[in-house]
């Protein structure tokens, strides 16, 4: 098989080309890619604060399996994040910082939702419900 070659001058022109375009390629490539759509974040975000003895708000709705972000805060003291049929657990320190927690409940029902650090008398009644639909 006879593989035709070019001119070395022809050659040489193709190669001083690449090499001349070739940083501006590269230095395109992160505009190229942010003009690319990207997927909407399909995460309903919930904002919920505890305090002595209570969770606002104290009934959360949901879709199974809907992507769920809760900024979780607690306005007087530490308190708990706790869904025990959903093996969550999570402590939520005092000085107003969120914490985030996500989830996306693979199963329909009611699940109680309790405080799991003891924050004073009333820690016993500290209760909110996590409320689970099937999709619509």
């Amino acid at each position: 098989m006879v593989v035709p070659s070019l001119p070395l001058h022809t050659a040489y022109m193709a190669v001083t080309q690449v090499k001349r375009f070739a940083p501006s390629l590269i230095l395109a490539i992160p505009f190229v890619i942010g003009l690319t759509p990207h997927a909407a974040d399909s995460t309903r975000t919930i904002d919920v604060t505890l305090s002595s003895f209570a969770f606002s708000p104290d009934r959360i709705e949901v879709q199974r399996d809907e992507h769920v972000r809760l900024n979780v805060v607690a306005v007087d003291r530490v308190h708990g994040f706790q869904v025990s049929e959903l093996g969550l657990n999570v402590r939520i320190p005092a000085a107003g910082r969120i914490v985030t927690i996500e989830l996306a409940p693979k199963k329909v029902g009611t699940y109680e939702i309790n405080c799991s650090e003891y924050c004073g008398s009333g820690h016993r009644r500290m209760k909110a419900w996590l409320i689970v639909r099937p999709p619509e």
